[in-house]
């Protein structure tokens, strides 16, 4: 039903436009665009919920460290360590906010396939009203004076909805929306690859601060060792069994230990502070570890599996052919630009002062068009070139990579295979250094062995206690390297699998 009456239909129509702008931004959003709302609104409270506002870390977020809280220090394994930063770590985060992008480019090229619908309106005042004058007429014994005819007011009103599908775009948004598709997949496996190296930091701090605990352990017994022999040397020196000479050098000794002692805590709070750097906890926190370096059985499986193993697994990989197949799609979008484009549109709308309807009323057209691209100075040649580019990039990327991480893979199984000798070799030296130890301060006590030899027998325990915890550090991140390189790092542990 046509509304005449001028001013109700332009008000008819105005409204329109409003309830309709209202409806498509509002009431009815796509559902990917209520996926990224909700998911940026989750992010968004989880941030808040873990480093607050104004602060550093809120009340809220320190709440997830209470299950781990014991007479006021975090008890923390590896494994809770990796939760921890998992939770909190700010990386997690900001890939979160780059697979929204992802999401919302991909909904961009959905929206470019399908209908616009718009509302629009205008208003143009005239210098004056267009008319249309005819001279006198004479016909026969009739006669008519001169006369002036309207065809377009002063005051001109248009105001409608508007719909316009595209029909044919030489193949662009198709490839766009393939290219997009692809990107927002990659970075899913961006997302995944963040996750893993995240996981293999802790780990390798986590085990960083162990051996740095070992050491320290390590420089305190030795000053507990001088200090109990310095206690027997003072006592052979009031009774004139040895020189003062000896007495001198055992506090000289003892002196430098301690000062390896200082070197030894300051590395070892080092660690403990790297460790909660990762998982975003205050730097004052006091955190005790509660795992000890060991020695957990190894894989089993050849350097040539391993290697293909990691060629198929690791994200990077998938990520990189996700962003190539996006590049190949970037050329033929760029190639379809040579191509005309064909769309269809259609209109509503009120027309007041025009040609068509001077007193105003609602009228509809529908049309068609069509571009033919003839010569732009080299742009799309331009754009197909840098697309071919992009695609060699990706290709060379990918290969890199897979050289990298045979690389990768390579050096944490040589890594494993010479911990695992350095272990056993630590191992013996630390036996026999006690025991060389042992009888050194026996012959000592009985007048037997001098101050020198007691001397060169701590020094040797104290560098085998520190080969042997080296040893277990270097093949406990070896077994972390070997987990990561091959794309295991966050799942089955290659160290339990053993397949």
């Amino acid at each position: 039903m046509l509304i005449k009456n001028k001013k109700n239909s332009f008000v008819l129509v105005v409204l329109s436009f409003f309830f309709t702008t209202l409806l498509i931004q509002h009431i009815v959003p796509d559902r990917v665009y209520a996926q990224q709302f909700y998911k940026k609104k989750y992010i968004e409270e989880q941030l808040i919920s873990v480093f607050g506002l104004g602060s550093r870390i809120s009340k809220a977020g320190s709440e997830i460290l209470l299950p781990y809280k014991q007479n006021g220090k975090l008890h923390l394994g590896l494994q809770d360590s990796i939760s921890i930063a998992m939770e909190r770590n700010l990386d997690i985060y900001l890939t979160q906010e780059v697979l929204a992008q992802a999401d919302a480019d991909l909904t961009m090229a959905w929206a470019a396939m399908l209908p616009y619908i718009g509302a629009e309106g205008t208003y143009t005042r005239l210098d004056e009203d267009l008319t249309f004058e005819l001279g006198p007429l004479a016909v026969g014994p009739l006669s008519m004076g001169p006369i002036s005819m309207i065809f377009m007011e002063r005051d001109i009103y248009k105001a409608g909805i508007v719909l316009r599908q595209p029909v044919f775009a030489g193949g662009r948004l198709k490839a766009a929306r393939r290219a997009a598709k692809n990107i927002r997949d990659a970075r899913i496996h961006d997302q995944e690859n963040v996750k893993n190296e995240i996981i293999y930091q802790v780990t390798r701090i986590y085990h960083t601060a162990q051996v740095a605990r070992a050491f320290n352990k390590v420089a305190i017994e030795a000053v507990a060792l001088l200090e109990k022999h310095e206690r027997d040397v003072k006592i052979f020196v009031r009774e004139g069994a040895i020189p003062q000479v000896d007495l001198l050098r055992t506090q000289t000794e003892l002196a430098n230990t301690r000062k390896e002692l200082n070197g030894a805590e300051n590395a070892f709070d080092l660690a403990l502070s790297s460790l909660k750097n990762l998982m975003v906890i205050d730097l004052e926190e006091e955190i005790f570890l509660t795992e000890h370096l060991s020695h957990p059985p190894g894989q089993k499986k050849s350097l040539e599996a391993l290697t293909l193993f990691a060629i198929k697994n690791r994200s990077e990989l998938a990520s990189l052919k996700l962003q190539a197949e996006a590049a190949k799609e970037g050329l033929k979008a760029a190639r379809g630009e040579y191509l005309p484009s064909i769309a269809i549109e259609g209109r509503y709308e009120y027309v007041e002062g025009d040609v068509r309807d001077l007193d105003g009323d609602d009228h509809w057209t529908v049309g068609a068009g069509a571009e033919v691209p003839l010569w732009n100075w080299g742009k799309t040649r331009s754009k197909i070139l840098k697309a071919k580019s992009k695609l060699n990039q990706a290709k060379m990327m990918h290969k890199k990579t897979e050289e990298r991480i045979s690389l990768e893979v390579r050096s944490a199984f040589l890594n494993i295979g010479k911990a695992e000798k350095n272990i056993t070799a630590a191992e013996a030296a630390l036996k026999t250094s006690k025991e060389a130890y042992r009888l050194e301060t026996a012959r000592y006590k009985a007048g037997a062995g001098t101050n020198t030899d007691v001397l060169d027998a701590r020094t040797a325990l104290s560098k085998t206690d520190a080969n042997y915890a080296q040893a277990l550090f270097e093949y406990n991140t070896a077994l972390a390297a070997l987990e990561r390189a091959t794309g295991m790092m966050g799942k089955s542990s290659l160290k339990k699998r053993g397949d």
